[in-house]
């Protein structure tokens, strides 16, 4: 069995496409994880284009319940999960992990589904993401990158989805996500106001909770609603998620 995690990003809406037209197999099952904290435009996305698309092959995308995960915010340990930044640098992520991964192995295994292949939707040119994940057994899964096997690095995928005649996905993340650039904040505040408003109001709840000194969404390390994100940053500025969970 093939088991497709749908992250609702660029590179798994190319993959959707890539199996209407055949070149890549039909799986058996497509999974996204509900965080939760999604990002609206994720939700309306899926709804308008993808998942029609693959009704249309007899697929429905399941939908992994958040309900599903064990932890929140905070670890068992009570360690903050969020990769946020603080004064002397920046924490690292366990989110994915607990909100997405290990959610989508508890729904497979509550629904019989307990071996097989997992599909990832990573890029050929996210090696620093794939290297240890493509063709990796894990357990009685094994993880495979379609995309990689492909060669189709992610500017491939955009025009894949444009060639289809679909408007580009906006990234998909969680809505107080710290990988954020300036532009996908915008685009939150410009938008969709009420998420834009739960991120500030979750920016100020880590601080407020926290005993180290400060921690932060926005990369700047100021409070979110005082952030300059007027401007752009640098190309060269990465702050994308290194795990490769967050099924893209």
């Amino acid at each position: 069995m093939i088991v497709f995690n749908y992250g609702g990003g660029r590179q798994t809406t190319a993959m959707c496409i890539l199996i209407a037209k055949g070149i890549l197999p039909k799986p058996g099952v497509v999974v996204m994880a509900d965080t939760g904290r999604e990002n609206d435009s994720t939700w309306d996305y899926m709804e308008a284009y993808t998942r029609p698309l693959l009704k249309t092959l007899g697929l429905e995308i399941e939908i992994a319940n958040r309900e599903l995960a064990t932890v929140d915010l905070y670890g068992g340990n009570g360690d903050l999960l969020l990769p946020v930044f603080t004064q002397t640098g920046k924490l690292p992520g366990f989110c994915s992990n607990e909100w997405k991964r290990r959610v989508v192995d508890r729904h497979l295994r509550a629904t019989g589904r307990t071996d097989g292949t997992r599909w990832l939707g990573l890029a050929f040119d996210e090696k620093r993401r794939w290297i240890d994940k493509h063709n990796v057994t894990e357990g009685k899964w094994k993880c495979v990158c379609p995309l990689v096997d492909l060669m189709l690095n992610t500017d491939a995928c955009l025009t894949i989805i444009e060639n289809y005649g679909w408007p580009l996905p906006i990234t998909s993340s969680c809505w107080m996500c710290p990988h954020k650039r300036n532009a996908q904040w915008r685009h939150l505040r410009d938008n969709y106001p009420e998420q834009w408003q739960q991120a500030i109001e979750l920016d100020e709840e880590i601080r407020e909770n926290d005993e180290q000194g400060g921690v932060f969404l926005h990369h700047s390390r100021v409070p979110l609603g005082e952030a300059d994100i007027s401007k752009d940053e640098s190309a060269s500025v990465e702050r994308r998620c290194s795990l490769g969970m967050c099924f893209v």
